[in-house]
């Protein structure tokens, strides 16, 4: 598996997850996944049973301290120890994580900045989905538009179908919550879901995108936080690019 690293210590490694990875095992899942890939970096101590429950959860998560879906791209913490694990873990908790995604949506936004707090959780109608619902978790995203594109140049071979597209935004989002798939729910409320998006975009317009960009356009840009073990604060971005040439 190739994957780029970032920066590596004896505590953690940070990486650029690339589009295709899996990062969680699964009894459904055949390939090499991200914690398959980490395995050989952990710092697991070789002492027998009575472990206390942090290595044990350490052991059964492989050093990931959170997740990206397995389209979505971009910056990622594993930590290779117990203390820095369980340190991570209680960043992300406290919502002291810092995290920016850039997203190519559909359509122009009206309001070019700004916050979407909305609760989150499961459809009612589709428990593999989530929504805004009443009764949700609080789930707060804030929102800057980066740019505008009113046309495009789609390759004529694919035959896309142009007709239903009124332009593109590039967004970054901020989350400040950590809810499933947050920022794809947030976007497609106000009227502007990521291109790409099979879940949440719809399925003729999903059909449309796949035919010129592949997967969900959305990528993990940014990543601040304090080193668990050293304390230093420090932010990691993101070496991978969206492919924005049709865009112009």
């Amino acid at each position: 598996m190739d994957i780029a690293i970032l920066y590596e210590d004896q505590d953690i490694v940070v990486i650029d997850k690339p589009v295709g990875v899996i990062c969680k095992r699964a009894e459904t899942v055949k390939v090499e996944t991200l914690q398959d890939w980490f395995l050989p970096k952990l710092a697991i101590s070789s002492h027998g049973g009575g472990q206390g429950e942090n290595e044990k959860y350490f052991r059964e998560r492989s050093g990931l301290v959170h997740r990206l879906d397995k389209e979505t791209s971009g910056v990622m913490i594993m930590a290779k120890t117990v203390p820095a694990f369980v340190e991570l873990l209680r960043q992300f908790k406290e919502r002291e994580v810092q995290k920016s995604y850039v997203a190519l949506t559909h359509g122009i936004w009206k309001v070019k900045h700004g916050e979407i707090a909305l609760p989150i959780a499961r459809r009612r109608d589709d428990r593999q989905k989530m929504g805004v619902v009443e009764s949700g978790r609080e789930s707060v995203t804030g929102y800057r538009v980066i740019s505008e594109y009113k046309k495009w140049d789609f390759p004529r071979e694919l035959r896309v179908e142009e007709r239903g597209y009124t332009g593109f935004t590039l967004v970054e989002f901020k989350p400040k919550t950590g809810r499933m798939h947050q920022i794809r729910v947030h976007s497609r409320h106000m009227g502007h879901p990521i291109v790409g998006d099979e879940q949440y975009g719809g399925r003729k317009r999903s059909r449309e995108d796949r035919r010129w960009c592949g997967h969900v356009m959305l990528q993990a840009k940014t990543l601040e936080l304090t080193h668990p073990i050293t304390k230093e604060k420090t932010m990691w971005s993101s070496r991978l690019e969206l492919d924005l040439t049709a865009m112009r």
